[in-house]
């Protein structure tokens, strides 16, 4: 994950004051902030390969952040040794094989970027590994009067000097389409020319993969922080990492969250608090920027503007699993995903189409299209039942053009919204 999506340049007087090793920044309108290196630098204790994200900051009518290509991006260790980051994709730097670094040794990041200017961060260390101790899911009534879940984080440690957390989490969870049926759309021809002498044609046949059953997911975007600075001791209690409510169809059938704890230093807390004042969001390009938000990292000789953080931090995560009915024995579930209450009937033919026999052959109007077969083929709807009054006349004289009765795909097929194939962490 990254910390870029957009970044809204502007230009205005302010002072942004960060604690620690990071100076008040005086904003000034002549800077030009279209030119800062942003530098998305999180490593952990973690023995995996580890990424560096380099970009360039952008105005409001660009769509991507400028990958920063052919930098120099080495990790130096305070008794000399390195580690080199290679660019495997645009702006993606990755070191060669798995590393894990050590609390005892401090670190240093040095990029050099292709115009040959060189950027250096403080030395950092990575601070204790501190493990979560509990992972529960607790229903409770929130302070805005919500029904729902509290996932809460439970430590302990003994030390004598505060710690610092970031949070982040994965969930997944379990969907069953409401209205599934054993059968799909087969065969759809769409012969304007009637080649085949029997018109437009849809047809159904029994599924060949499972449609009923899926599964989906997604990651926090906020950055979630806590520390036990203000607490009467270095034990972490209760701490909410995320909230759903009871009306939350993600929790409709079977839960899942893993929660990542980063410990990490005050600077790094610092930074982090401030980006939260900003932007809301893991992200210093999520909102209109008031300012340049300034890290651990400098131009070597010179005034280069750079934009992130360097953090290390040790790592640690847990998951559990929940059922609904787990909190909420014998009630409704939750909404699904989108509303399924209402069948459709698109026609096979539409109003005022119009066909002619010209040498035999049935040519239809071209402008004319059927609303059945474009839904199927725009993936909008699923096949639910046949009409059992396909063709009969209606009270209002009119005969009745659909063949079958319909809903929104994802409510026959659950995969419009995940995978059929379970995760291999999950448990039923």
């Amino acid at each position: 994950m990254t910390i870029y999506k957009k970044i809204i340049l502007t230009s205005l007087t302010l002072v942004i004051l960060i604690t620690g090793c990071v100076e008040p920044f005086d904003v000034d309108a002549e800077i030009n902030f279209t030119d800062a290196l942003v530098v998305d630098a999180r490593l952990t204790d973690q023995n995996i390969q580890q990424s560096i994200v380099l970009t360039r900051t952008f105005a409001f009518n660009e769509e991507d952040p400028k990958p920063e290509t052919g930098a120099e991006v080495i990790l130096n260790d305070d008794i000399g040794l390195s580690i080199v980051f290679s660019e495997v994709s645009p702006g993606i730097y990755t070191s060669n094989g798995a590393i894990q670094l050590l609390s005892e040794r401090q670190y240093q990041l040095q990029i050099r970027t292709q115009d040959n200017t060189r950027y250096l961060s403080d030395f950092e260390r990575i601070p204790e590994n501190i493990a979560i101790d509990e992972l529960r899911a607790e229903r409770i009534t929130n302070n805005s009067g919500i029904d729902g879940i509290s996932i809460q984080v439970n430590n302990s440690n003994t030390s004598a000097t505060p710690n610092y957390f970031r949070y982040e989490y994965d969930e997944t969870y379990k969907i069953e389409a409401p209205d599934f049926n054993p059968f799909e759309w087969d065969v759809i021809d769409y012969d304007f020319f009637c080649e085949d002498n029997d018109g437009w044609e849809v047809t159904v046949a029994p599924r060949e993969q499972e449609a009923r059953i899926c599964y989906a997911g997604n990651s926090s975007r906020e950055v979630i922080l806590t520390s036990t600075e203000n607490l009467n001791s270095n034990n972490l209690e209760s701490f909410e990492v995320r909230f759903l409510s009871n009306e939350n169809p993600v929790i409709a059938q079977r839960y899942s969250i893993l929660v990542k704890q980063y410990h990490h230093n005050a600077n790094a807390a610092s930074f982090y608090n401030t980006l939260n004042d900003f932007s809301g969001e893991e992200s210093v390009f999520s909102n209109t920027q008031t300012g340049l938000l300034e890290g651990n990292l400098k131009e070597e000789n010179g005034n280069a503007l750079v934009i992130g953080y360097f953090e290390l931090s040790s790592y640690t995560e847990k998951r559990i699993f929940f059922n609904y009915e787990d909190f909420y024995p014998d009630e409704p579930l939750p909404p699904y995903l989108i509303n399924c209450e209402t069948a459709g009937k698109p026609q096979l033919y539409p109003d005022g189409f119009h066909a002619t026999v010209i040498d035999g052959k049935v040519v239809i109007d071209g402008t004319s299209n059927s609303p059945l077969i474009d839904g199927i083929l725009a993936g909008l709807i699923g096949y639910v039942a046949e009409n059992d009054n396909y063709l009969k006349v209606g009270e209002d004289g009119e005969v009745d053009g659909a063949p079958f009765l319909v809903k929104s795909l994802g409510c026959v097929d659950c995969r419009a919204f995940g995978s059929n194939i379970a995760p291999e962490f999950w448990i039923e």
